[in-house]
């Protein structure tokens, strides 16, 4: 069985990357991607979450 090193994240702006967490420890991603959703995707985002709507 292969272990995931890519995740693909809806950020709390409404992008989706994918990120590359294989920097990471691998008992440590899923927790992480959980924690990156609920961020911007990045400093320049021009979409701010509170401003997002589903």
């Amino acid at each position: 069985m292969a272990i995931r090193t890519t995740w693909k994240i809806v950020h709390s702006c409404g992008h989706e990357v994918t990120h590359n967490l294989s920097d990471r420890a691998a008992d440590r991603r899923a927790g992480f991607a959980r924690w990156l959703e609920g961020r911007d995707c990045s400093v320049n985002c021009t979409i701010p979450a509170s401003l997002v709507t589903e």
